[in-house]
């Protein structure tokens, strides 16, 4: 009997790791998953953060029993995407794979302006701003204009993050990637990665995937019609058979 895959989901930027739990409860019948809440997120301190993507990336070396039995596939959304590229360049002999779901290896004029005017909301109106922010932004994530997923989305953001100062040292990490793109970088990872994206994404559009892809060798690259950014809700049935299916070289049809 083959042994079972050792899969860990990265959330993204104001979540914790109850966003990935349609894709928990479908995965864990054949695989070892693994979601954890990324530093200052959920129920993970902000410790001595220092804003950049290398310490997130050695985060999730450093934590107890993701790597135990061997190397991991990497799923990461958004934010956690990133965090799966730089470990995978940081630390290859701990990587299986990649699944980059709604995900860049940079940041534009756009994403820094993102990030930008969230730090200066998030400095002087500290967790009340933050909730406001998270109000707009999870509405945005959704081509759908349905209501319940977005208000179940939006729960979770406005309750991840319980120090501000979490909250600003990931946009400090993610604008760090204007400045030292992983676009150049990402074409040393030689292991199998599968990149997904929404078409109607107005964070991480298709053509950020397709950068991607394009950089990292034998990468394939999907779009998933008449969605937005939240694929783990919009299209949670499609993209859990894509992770099954590319992780385990089986259909999960």
């Amino acid at each position: 009997m083959r042994d079972r895959e050792n899969v860990v989901l990265i959330h993204g930027l104001s979540e914790t790791r109850d966003v990935w739990s349609r894709q928990e409860a479908f995965l864990q019948s054949s695989m070892n998953v693994l979601a954890y809440d990324v530093r200052g997120f959920g129920s993970s301190p902000t410790g001595a953060a220092d804003g950049t993507l290398s310490q997130l990336a050695d985060d999730l070396a450093k934590l107890p029993g993701a790597f135990a039995a061997g190397p991991a596939w990497l799923v990461g959304f958004s934010m956690g995407g990133v965090i799966a590229q730089r470990f995978a360049l940081d630390f290859p002999e701990l990587t299986k794979g990649l699944v980059l779901i709604a995900s860049s290896c940079t940041v534009g004029r756009g994403g820094q302006e993102f990030f930008k005017q969230r730090i200066a909301a998030v400095e002087t109106g500290g967790l009340e701003s933050l909730a406001a922010t998270n109000d707009s932004d999870a509405r945005g994530c959704f081509f759908t204009d349905d209501e319940a997923l977005i208000s179940e989305y939006k729960k979770l953001r406005i309750g991840a993050v319980t120090d501000p100062e979490g909250y600003l040292n990931a946009c400090h990490a993610m604008l760090g990637i204007a400045d030292d793109p992983l676009t150049e970088q990402i074409a040393a990872i030689r292991r199998p990665t599968l990149v997904i994206s929404g078409e109607h994404d107005p964070y991480c559009p298709p053509k950020a995937s397709a950068m991607i892809s394009a950089a990292i060798p034998g990468a394939e690259l999907v779009v998933f019609d008449g969605v937005g950014h939240c694929l783990q809700f919009e299209a949670s049935d499609m993209l859990n058979r894509y992770i099954a299916e590319f992780t385990t070289g089986t259909s999960h049809e």
